[in-house]
């Protein structure tokens, strides 16, 4: 959010399109959320690698879909640990699944369905496992498949904190980013997430954006980003839930909270000021709330709330 307390937007990235659709009753019509067929696919993979039940596939996207996709990423060490069933995640999905097939003697499409549902239950009554369908962990170990990857390579904590100090200073720098370009909140960074509404005139979408410039710089600096939406108030709900919600001693790559709806990324601190990069801040140039921006502030500025330190994926 901007300092002058702009009202967010958030709109989750879903795994395919969430829409209306039609359905006709002896009452007569009434609409529902329509389900997926990509998230249905999603689903299905997940549950038939023991992430989901196979009663949890619905078609319609939500937070059990994607804590399983979330862990999914985990065991495959992915780049994005994010719950966002993304071109990399999907390619992953289908790589297991093909896996899957492989061992079971079912059609090799990297799709899993009630046919390798069915070939899984038969190779597992042969090799004296339950047969619940699922290339669970005991199933995948029986076929040699590596459910968790090995050696994951991910970035050290300082290593992590080096990547968002860098990536926050080189943005604030970038003049094609560090504004809003193509209307109101029309920014590069819920463009990059894919959140926020269509409508600007250079192709970018618009929302609120303090929260999304921090979620961003965070995820690309390799940092878990899991439960950040478009609210300032994520970041603080993420400290809490991590355990790295703190309200005093800044360090640097934390996300400073401001009380008033704003949040940023600390570069740096001293006994009294606190130095902070944040998007969708007051603008001196424009006289908007529309620049990224670094800032210095005294530390104990009562708008200040706390900071929450980031975690590696």
């Amino acid at each position: 959010m901007s300092d002058h307390q702009k009202r967010s937007r958030f709109t989750r990235f879903a795994i395919g399109a969430l829409g209306v659709v039609l359905a006709t009753t002896l009452t007569g019509l009434v609409t529902a959320p329509a389900a997926s067929a990509d998230t249905r696919q999603v689903q299905w993979d997940l549950a038939g690698l023991g992430y989901l039940a196979f009663g949890d596939v619905d078609g319609a996207d939500g937070p059990q879909t994607a804590g399983a996709v979330e862990a999914f990423q985990t065991d495959r060490c992915l780049s994005m640990v994010d719950g966002d069933a993304g071109p990399e995640t999907n390619g992953e999905l289908s790589a297991q699944v093909t896996r899957v097939q492989t061992a079971a003697g079912a059609d090799q499409d990297g799709m899993y369905g009630p046919g390798t549902e069915a070939a899984v239950k038969t190779w597992q009554g042969s090799h004296g496992l339950t047969q619940n369908g699922q290339a669970d962990a005991a199933t995948m170990t029986a076929m040699g498949i590596d459910r968790i990857k090995q050696p994951c390579s991910r970035p050290s904590p300082d290593e992590m904190i080096a990547q968002i100090l860098q990536i926050a200073k080189q943005e604030a720098a970038n003049t094609a980013h560090n504004r809003e370009i193509g209307g109101y909140n029309c920014n590069f960074y819920s463009t990059a997430l894919g959140v926020g509404s269509s409508g600007c005139s250079n192709g970018w979408r618009s929302e609120a954006w303090c929260a999304d410039f921090v979620k961003w710089d965070w995820k690309q600096a390799g940092a878990n980003v899991s439960g950040i939406n478009g609210l300032a108030s994520s970041l603080k709900d993420y400290g809490v839930s991590h355990h790295t919600w703190h309200t005093s001693g800044p360090k640097p790559g934390d996300a400073v909270y401001f009380t008033y709806g704003h949040v940023g990324i600390v570069v740096s601190s001293t006994a009294t000021n606190v130095t902070y990069i944040s998007g969708n801040t007051y603008n001196p140039a424009t006289g908007n709330d529309d620049g990224l921006l670094q800032k210095t502030i005294s530390r104990s500025n009562t708008d200040i709330g706390g900071y929450s330190s980031p975690l590696p994926r």
